[in-house]
């Protein structure tokens, strides 16, 4: 006959069944949590890096201090945390070193379709296609085949970056000569440079490298846009009064820690929802442009927004509902 608990005492065993189903459902959202941190991230940082562009900061000196101040967050993570810094094999290092190029590379083509392509064309491609190649190859090298909710997911998402798209170009083309050649080739490098590299880090995961080791491989190579920031037209400046200071410390703090959720979340989650949740980097540049740059979206672009709401907010949902699920699979019955 079981012991009657008195009144006022808490049960034990519920207390820790309580504990062990609030874990699962924190640890079943994570990586939802953190891809939707990247999409605002990384719309803060283009939003602000407008800013600064306006007041006289060149592309690359741009581009090079975010690289810094990831590169910082880094190293120190490298400090604290220790981590083994080589694979167990050559294939592994390999592809540690040549997801990093790739990356700084991507970053490059990325930012500079931000500052100079047209923004439809940018958020088309990047945002639209990228969910699409990646998974794919995800398929492949990581054998995690998308799902009918991702799928649909993925069609939703890139209908309302398209809707978003026709807007932008039409904005644009009022404005300047269509330059065809950048319009294609930075997003389109940026969009498979990317893809690569994000399912390359999502095997290393898979294969026990540390998540701070190949943080550090993808962050190094960024030291290479100082020496282009001279090569490049425009000498870069270096006195700079404190309001600009100010914008570029909060640029680059807004770059480094969407590129560690970003890390972060394809450690903890399949690299396809990722990139679909990514998309909401859409709709989050129309509300930081609105309160911002008083960049007024019209219908065409509020309605675009909203579809890719819509189909991230599905894939979130579902891949959460789904993470959760097989935690409580796995689990272990609390003692009694």
């Amino acid at each position: 006959m079981e012991a009657k608990i008195p009144e006022g005492v808490k049960d034990p065993v519920q207390e820790e069944r309580d504990s062990k189903k609030g874990n699962q459902i924190a640890k079943a959202c994570l990586g939802v949590l953190l891809a939707v941190l990247v999409a605002f991230g990384d719309a803060l940082t283009s939003i602000i890096m407008r800013l600064t562009k306006r007041r006289g900061i060149q592309d690359f000196q741009s581009i090079f201090w975010n690289q810094v101040a990831q590169i910082l967050v880094v190293v120190v993570l490298v400090i604290i945390v220790r981590p083994k810094m080589t694979g167990p094999s050559w294939k592994h290092n390999l592809f540690l070193v040549v997801g990093g190029l790739l990356r700084v590379t991507g970053t490059v083509c990325v930012n500079l379709s931000a500052l100079y392509a047209l923004p439809g064309n940018t958020w088309a491609i990047v945002y639209g296609v990228s969910p699409i190649l990646t998974a794919c190859l995800s398929s492949w090298l990581n054998k995690e085949r998308p799902s009918v909710a991702q799928v649909a997911g993925m069609l939703l998402c890139g209908a309302g970056v398209v809707t978003t798209a026709v807007s932008l170009n039409r904005k644009a083309a009022d404005g300047q000569p269509l330059q065809q050649a950048l319009t294609l080739i930075y997003p389109v490098s940026a969009c498979v440079l990317f893809t690569v590299c994000w399912v390359l880090l999502r095997w290393l995961s898979k294969q026990g490298i540390p998540l701070v080791t190949h943080m550090f491989y993808y962050s190094i190579s960024g030291v290479l846009l100082l020496p282009l920031a001279y090569l490049m037209p425009g000498t870069p400046t270096w006195d700079l009064p404190p309001g600009m200071w100010a914008l570029l410390i909060i640029q680059t703090v807004a770059y480094a820690m969407q590129y560690l959720s970003n890390a972060a979340a394809i450690h903890n989650e399949t690299v396809t929802t990722v990139q679909i949740l990514k998309v909401l980097t859409v709709p989050f540049a129309f509300v930081l442009g609105f309160v911002i740059l008083q960049l007024v979206p019209n219908t065409l672009e509020v309605c675009g927004g909203t579809v890719v709401v819509v189909g991230a907010t599905a894939v979130g949902v579902w891949s959460w509902y789904a993470n959760l699920k097989r935690l409580r699979v796995v689990a272990p019955a609390p003692s009694v």
